[in-house]
């Protein structure tokens, strides 16, 4: 017995009505419900799946040590008059979603661990760093991505991310910090677009296809 859900059932019949074995419906069907999810998710600015998370930090700290001046320590004085200005900016304002924040506020934790693992973290209402490792401007960049709307490390927040950065930091560490996501395989965009069932099975064809002369390949190689 089949189950769907998310609007498998309704990709189902359509993938019949195309000519596809029920077998490949079914392939079909699964494909509409994790797209209908991404998109979805996507969507929701406070999701609460957070899966790109590590491969997020991993890019940044690839990137941070190419550019090791973003990581340069300030003073509160110094940290306060950066942050005021990224928050009053143009581009910040324009990143803020409907879920964001246009005027968070900034504070200092008032424990300092110098051994701590989270220099800073975020919320709707502020941004808070640690004084022994988060007084420098990636890391209030990181986290205005967080109250722009993007609570999580999702394609929204990385967008944004990169927004900020190559516009406080500079259009050369924005590209690196991409190529940096390309190379974990970290998406910056979502397709909108669900493939309609004839479109989806030429794909799908295509790609037996190709699985199908690989494999021939890897066997052909292989000594005898």
């Amino acid at each position: 017995m089949r189950v769907f859900s998310e609007g498998g059932y309704d990709a189902f019949k359509e993938g019949l009505a195309v000519g596809m074995s029920a077998d490949v419906a079914e392939k079909y069907a699964n494909y509409v419900t994790k797209k209908t999810r991404q998109i979805k998710r996507n969507r929701l600015q406070n999701s609460y799946v957070d899966s790109g998370r590590n491969k997020v930090y991993q890019a940044e700290f690839a990137t941070e040590r190419k550019f090791p001046e973003c990581r340069k320590g300030m003073t509160e004085k110094e940290i306060t008059k950066y942050f005021n200005r990224i928050v009053k900016s143009k581009t910040y304002q324009s990143l803020v979603t409907q879920s964001g924040n246009p005027n968070p506020r900034l504070e200092f934790m008032k424990e300092v661990r110098y051994n701590a693992r989270i220099a800073g973290n975020a919320t709707w209402s502020r941004v808070r760093l640690q004084p022994s490792c988060g007084m420098n401007k990636w890391v209030v960049l990181h986290e205005l991505a967080h109250t722009a709307g993007h609570m999580n490390h999702d394609v929204g927040f990385r967008q944004t991310l990169v927004k900020l950065i190559s516009r406080f930091l500079g259009t050369e560490v924005a590209k690196e910090l991409k190529r940096q996501f390309r190379a974990r395989k970290v998406k910056m965009s979502v397709s909108q677009t669900i493939k309609s069932p004839l479109k989806w099975l030429e794909d799908y064809e295509k790609m037996a296809v190709l699985r199908s002369k690989t494999k021939r390949a890897i066997i052909e190689a292989r000594p005898i």
